[in-house]
């Protein structure tokens, strides 16, 4: 039996680069998936349409309708443009493009546009997070006070990890000689992705690590649950106060 000939080195990464860029054709317009991410997931896509004696790019709306899946909508009609001016596209209320462009610039087109869209709707998304959390964490110390009293609630409380970075939390009970630490979690990859480094520095301190409680907004739709669940326990931000009690 004949053993499998290696591939050469530039063979894989043909492949590797074919598989990260997605093509399909229609008509007079070819659409490319990007290996960029929106924060829910999907693939950031550019449209390439032929004119007469040059090329539009855009993202077909692609942007506008993903900052509209988060509630977004208004937020990013705000932001959009001056993304756009910072990469040097046009936005028009609807879709990020360039038009006009010359053959030999489509490749710098292609990743203006597609930064442009992602970006803006990261913006979006991070916006949205910053005004739901001060609503919630509102909303959580008020049900801290009233489960713990006030003398036990330590609000934005500080604590340093495993890796001596201080880390800020939403809140801490201090019961006796146990300290809980709670951080408001809303359902975004970038607001999980951070809950998950402040947990892990903190659960990296083993013995003496204080509790750890992920407060979350929205468990439904909270990405990457599991792997938060390794590094802290999890309550619904609606919780009983019985629950939110047998937390700490």
């Amino acid at each position: 039996m004949k053993s499998a000939v290696p591939l050469e080195l530039g063979q894989i990464a043909q492949e590797v680069a074919t598989a990260l860029v997605k093509l399909s054709l229609k008509n007079e317009t070819a659409r490319l998936s990007l290996p960029l991410l929106y924060p829910g997931g999907s693939m950031v896509g550019v449209e390439i349409s032929r004119l007469r004696d040059s090329f539009l790019v855009s993202d077909a709306g692609g942007a506008r309708r993903e900052a509209g899946l988060l509630g977004g909508e208004r937020t990013f009609a705000q932001i959009a443009r001056e993304i756009a001016e910072r990469f040097g596209v046009r936005f028009d209320r609807n879709m990020f493009f360039d038009i006009d462009v010359p053959g030999d610039a489509l490749v710098v087109a292609v990743v203006a546009v597609a930064n442009a869209a992602k970006i803006a709707v990261e913006n979006t998304a991070l916006n949205l997070a910053s005004v739901q959390h001060a609503d919630y964490r509102a909303h959580l110390w008020e049900r801290l006070d009233r489960v713990y009293g006030p003398t036990a609630v330590s609000r934005k409380r500080t604590f340093k990890g495993s890796s001596s970075e201080i880390w800020e939390f939403d809140a801490a009970i201090k019961m006796g000689s146990q300290l809980t630490l709670f951080e408001l979690v809303v359902p975004y990859a970038n607001a999980v992705n951070s809950a998950i480094t402040k947990f892990l520095d903190i659960q990296d301190l083993g013995t003496s690590a204080p509790n750890r409680i992920a407060v979350l907004t929205d468990i439904e739709k909270t990405p990457h649950l599991a792997v938060l669940a390794r590094t802290a326990r999890y309550i619904p931000v609606q919780a009983s106060d019985e629950d939110y009690r047998r937390a700490a």
